[in-house]
């Protein structure tokens, strides 16, 4: 690889119907102040998905940035047409990972999402070199793109990850969890 990217997942959000427009509660606000490490990796672009949670974990940070560029390719992966309920969330997204080419009704599969973010990744192969990349995006398709380069991140490992997180994967395909506890 040609640059090393920062994967950072959103702080934690208020449960909303409009999940585009789900903003951050007040323990996620609270939480921001914990990415200020990340202002020691230098990071030259920022790119993030359109849903207002991870926008705003960049944009209300102590992180030190120029501009944040929206992409849609590093939105939430639409998991079913269909409301899932609380209680089945945890065995939709189970059986998602243990069935990677599968969806739910009118949803995403595991593949099509790690597609949809592995075009972006290539994109940004072209575009740049020896960069350091910050990627604000969502829980379930860093975990999809975590799996790709390190096939230990499973379903176990994406359920310990916390709101927010952040892993690096460096120029050589390493991946790393940098968050500080």
């Amino acid at each position: 690889m040609n640059n090393s990217y920062i994967l950072l997942r959103h702080a934690y959000s208020k449960f909303s119907s409009d999940d585009f427009n789900r903003t951050l509660s007040e323990k996620g606000f609270s939480s921001l102040d914990q990415l200020e490490f990340l202002n020691s990796f230098n990071i030259d672009h920022y790119f993030s998905s359109p849903y207002k949670r991870a926008f705003e974990t960049i944009n209300s940070s102590p992180i030190q940035f120029d501009k944040i560029v929206l992409d849609n390719r590093l939105r939430e992966r639409k998991l079913s047409s269909t409301f899932i309920k609380d209680s089945e969330f945890e065995d939709s997204i189970k059986y998602l990972w243990q069935n990677p080419s599968e969806s739910l009704s009118e949803g995403e599969s595991n593949q099509d999402a790690l597609a949809r973010v592995l075009n972006f990744l290539m994109e940004l192969e072209e575009r740049y070199s020896e960069k350091t990349i910050l990627l604000s995006s969502h829980g379930n398709l860093i975990g999809i793109l975590l799996h790709h380069f390190d096939s230990s991140f499973d379903y176990e490992k994406w359920e310990q990850m916390t709101f927010p997180d952040c892993f690096l994967i460096d120029r050589n395909g390493i991946v790393k969890r940098i968050m500080k506890d």
